[in-house]
């Protein structure tokens, strides 16, 4: 295959869940940046950060997923499921190997890999997650 085709577009960011909402707030200019509220930032310099507020992993993410993934992993998939019901198709639809995502963002899995590693250091080997 030469060719690519883009067929769906998902978007899960601070100015909004979903294309369409993030592509309104993009056009009037919104900015979402503002105090961090996932953590405590008071040890840091940065208190200031774009979070993507509304968003419940739960409506998105299978639950079989979720104890085995984290924040940045699961918005990444619920960008990619809203690309795929985008496009139209069904995963079914599509030969085993013929779609493709692209995905980007500042970071993944740093969350989860940060608290794997207190889990080690805290309370041993045996409390860390085989994900």
């Amino acid at each position: 295959m030469t060719s690519a085709v883009v067929t769906g577009i998902g978007v899960v960011a601070p100015t909004g869940i979903g294309a369409e909402e993030y592509w309104r707030a993009t056009i009037a200019g919104e900015s979402a940046i503002g105090p961090i509220t996932r953590f405590d930032p008071a040890p840091y310099p940065v208190r200031l950060a774009g979070e993507v507020p509304g968003f419940v992993p739960a409506e998105h993410v299978p639950s079989r997923l979720l104890p085995q993934t984290d924040h940045g992993t699961r918005l990444s998939l619920a960008a990619a499921a809203e690309a795929l019901s985008g496009s139209g198709l069904t995963a079914d639809e599509a030969p085993e190997f013929g779609i493709g995502i692209a995905t980007a963002s500042t970071m993944g899995g740093f969350e989860f890999g940060q608290r794997e590693l207190q889990h080690l250091w805290q309370l041993g080997g045996q409390h860390v997650s085989a994900y």
